[in-house]
């Protein structure tokens, strides 16, 4: 089976709906373990190339956009979306009217069911306050880090090459 993109799943015990906001636990976290998220889709299939089993949600992790800039996209969207219940919030749509979030991209994977617990969808009416709780969590420093450290290994890289006129070796980690 072709890898699937889903707007619309059912899990969990919630009905996942592109664009809406949901928090849940998330068991196999690396620095999260609440998120609080703008759903986009679920994957679901076989990829081509690898044959792998993809399934998994792709969301925008609001821990990992700055105080500033995720107050003010989290009060465009709600209005966008008591406007429109069905909208689809994708990452095209991401990163033409919020690049700014583009790199609080996140996948959960839905399975096995125990990675995620205590799902539910916040209303629209909760979404300014549940979305101001979490003020203590703010993962873009981390993000902001980790976007330098490649930059400087590229920019390292481009000096090399034009010191010997040859690409050098990557270190393999």
């Amino acid at each position: 089976m072709a890898i699937q993109r889903i707007l619309k799943k059912k899990s969990h015990h919630v009905m996942w709906k592109s664009g809406h906001f949901y928090t849940f636990k998330y068991h196999a976290y690396w620095n999260d373990p609440k998120p609080t998220i703008i759903f986009m889709y679920a994957f679901k299939g076989i990829h081509p190339n690898t044959g792998r089993q993809w399934r998994f949600f792709q969301a925008i992790n609001l821990s990992y956009v700055p105080r500033a800039i995720r107050k003010k996209v989290v009060k465009d969207w709600s209005k966008t979306l008591m406007r429109s219940k069905n909208v689809k919030f994708t990452w095209r749509f991401v990163k033409t009217r919020y690049p700014e979030i583009k790199n609080a991209v996140r996948r959960y994977f839905y399975t096995p069911t125990d990675r995620i617990s205590k799902a539910k969808e916040i209303p629209l009416d909760d979404v300014e306050a549940v979305v101001v709780s979490s003020w203590s969590k703010d993962f873009s420093r981390k993000v902001k880090k980790a976007m330098m450290s490649k930059f400087k290994k590229i920019m390292r890289r481009r000096k090399a090459f034009k010191k010997t006129g040859k690409m050098p070796r990557r270190k393999r980690s």
